[in-house]
């Protein structure tokens, strides 16, 4: 997998790990803390360091074997590339100077093998049984600071992940066929319109229901939910 990926506009970066103190984990918990980045995050924001470190350690790529099935983890830091006279750069001088005049932290995208931990969808709306043995599911996820919305960074960002996974099949060994899903809330037009540019494909809508969870900011215990799907690698059973 490349450890750095650049578009037109962006950087992204590979993060393998994220100890307290390191640049990697200010990126995350500034992100984490932004109550507009986690609205959508079923995480809530995070209001302490221990917070980040809790959510993030079920996001980036374990340590250790535990003995059980392996984890499939990426997670890429998304920075804008900043023109050093640029607006950007004369309203944030302490990012861009941390950054060497060249980047701003904006975001992170996350994809990560589906367990018992996500939600369980029913066949229409996935991979069917039979295939869960030869295809290896994953869940895109991703989250951006109110800095980069609205311009189209999150589409830019998604595609070169998508880009680097399918550059990538030793990564997946011994899968030789990769299968991503994302869930989008219907309340969430932006990131129904950042799936429609990625390739994703609408496979239906699922009615959840279930424990109360603080979403959007309220508490709610049921949502529609946008099933999206996309063969990354070796196509359809």
């Amino acid at each position: 997998m490349n450890s750095v990926i650049f578009t037109p506009r962006l950087k992204l970066t590979l993060i393998m790990d994220a100890e307290r103190g390191s640049q990697e984990f200010e990126w995350l918990h500034e992100l984490r803390s932004n109550e507009k980045a986690t609205w959508w995050s079923i995480h809530g924001r995070s209001t302490s360091i221990e917070d980040t470190e809790r959510v993030m350690k079920g996001a980036l790529p374990s340590k250790g074997d535990d003995g059980g099935a392996k984890t499939y983890r990426v997670v890429y830091a998304v920075h804008m590339v900043v023109d050093p006279t640029s607006d950007t750069a004369k309203e944030n001088p302490e990012s861009t100077q941390q950054a060497n005049n060249t980047t701003r932290f904006i975001g992170l995208v996350a994809l990560t093998s589906v367990d018992a931990g996500n939600l369980a969808l029913p066949e229409d709306l996935t991979l069917p049984a039979t295939a869960t043995t030869t295809t290896l599911s994953m869940e895109l996820g991703y989250q951006f600071l109110p800095i980069g919305w609205g311009k189209g960074y999150a589409t830019e960002s998604v595609n070169a992940v998508f880009e680097a996974c399918m550059r990538a099949p030793s990564f997946w060994t011994p899968f030789s066929k990769v299968y991503v899903r994302a869930i989008v809330n219907r309340e969430n037009p932006a990131s129904l319109r950042v799936m429609s540019k990625t390739g994703m494909m609408e496979r239906g809508v699922y009615e959840w229901s279930g424990k109360p969870i603080f979403l959007a900011g309220e508490w709610t215990e049921r949502s529609t939910l946008h099933i999206f799907g996309l063969h990354l690698l070796g196509g359809e059973e």
